[in-house]
């Protein structure tokens, strides 16, 4: 019987992903082992409108072990694989990958300062040969310096491609007791460099008062922008919400967001029906952020190193719709963690032609690139 509920789960979870994401994982899925009775998702339900299914509408079940994804460590030059680099987003710009260190122009914010790039041909190669060294390209970005616009500049910590605009959120301790800030620029020719407008800066102003906590990630959907707070936890005491700006940057107000324990620290681009995935993740010594019970875990179990951890790192699928985001009916994906409670800050995430997931570190426990195939 365990073996048939198996199968049945990771069929409709693959229905699931096909119906959500015609560009992102259009043939992968999340393999569920040992289960005995594991929610099942509805075939003509797949489109979840609820994204906060409450734990008590979800029968007591015996869940076993999510099948975890081992991450493969892609080789950075030496040049800019610094933990003191602190990257802290990436994006796709067409076919090159943009990696955002969180000071661009260094930490003593002086002059311009640069990104970094790589050709989507030289990733694929890397996956392939884990000992190929990345080829990476500088691009410069002018008015990175914005130490004089931003009181408080703690740095970048998204970025998001639309054509030839770019955009980018800014932390600050210059609120109460944090300020968060949106920025627009401008590619120049084939990502030849980058031009950030100091004149477009708009605040992004907290939902808590927790220090350290601003707007980690970003996406894009229908020609607007989706600004997403680092913390959605219920343990708040508040509901979940998430900014909504045209590309122009006219706010278009708060939009309801589900309720995600721990730090979302980045997204990924929307596919052609709203659907994107978001980094979910935990460190121990962030005490303020445990809870007593996740529900996610409680919905669909966990991956076996998470039984033996504290740590969580994991992805969640999303769903933009109409006037709001919701979470997509189906378990996170779990990355397998290393040993010893090192807790690996994924700060970046990007999809890859569905394949699976590219990511990347701040500094800890040092700068790493890598790549989350998806299980099939």
């Amino acid at each position: 019987m365990a073996n048939i509920f198996r199968k049945l789960g990771v069929s409709i979870l693959i229905l699931c992903l096909a119906a959500c994401s015609n560009k992102m994982i259009t043939n992968g899925n999340q393999a569920v082992m040992e289960s005995k009775e594991t929610p099942l998702v509805e075939s003509d339900a797949i489109e979840v409108t609820n994204p906060t299914i409450e734990p008590e509408e979800v029968e007591e079940a015996d869940l076993g072990l999510l099948m975890e994804v081992e991450v493969i460590s892609l080789k950075l030059p030496s040049r800019i694989q610094a933990s003191s680099f602190e990257y802290s987003g990436m994006a796709w710009y067409g076919e090159m990958l943009v990696l955002l260190p969180q000071y661009p122009a260094g930490k003593d914010n002086a002059g311009d300062g640069m990104l970094f790039a790589i050709e989507k041909e030289d990733l694929f190669k890397a996956i392939e040969d884990p000992e190929y060294e990345l080829p990476v390209r500088d691009v410069p970005i002018i008015n990175a310096s914005l130490g004089d616009a931003v009181r408080g500049f703690e740095g970048f910590e998204s970025i998001l491609f639309v054509d030839q605009e770019v955009y980018l959120t800014i932390e600050s301790h210059s609120g109460n007791p944090m300020m968060g800030y949106l920025i627009k620029g401008e590619v120049t020719g084939e990502l030849e460099s980058i031009a950030l407008y100091p004149e477009t800066l708009v605040e992004l102003k907290p939902f808590t008062n927790v220090s350290n906590a601003t707007f980690e990630a970003m996406t894009y959907w229908n020609s607007s922008l989706y600004i997403l707070y680092e913390h959605n936890s219920s343990a708040d005491g508040r509901t979940p919400t998430a900014y909504k700006f045209s590309q122009d940057l006219k706010l278009g107000g708060e939009i309801p967001f589900p309720e995600l324990n721990f730090r979302v620290t980045d997204a990924t681009d929307t596919d052609a029906d709203g659907c994107f995935w978001v980094m979910n993740y935990f460190y121990p010594g962030d005490t303020h952020l445990a809870v007593d019970e996740d529900a996610l875990m409680r919905m669909y179990g966990q991956g076996q190193t998470h039984t033996k951890q504290d740590t969580v790192e994991r992805l969640v699928m999303l769903k933009i719709e109409e006037d709001e985001i919701v979470r997509v009916n189906q378990p996170p994906i779990y990355l397998q963690l290393l040993e010893a409670d090192t807790a690996r800050n994924w700060e970046g995430l990007v999809s890859l032609e569905g394949k699976g997931f590219l990511m990347i570190t701040d500094s800890f426990p040092e700068s790493i690139l890598g790549f989350c195939p998806i299980l099939r």
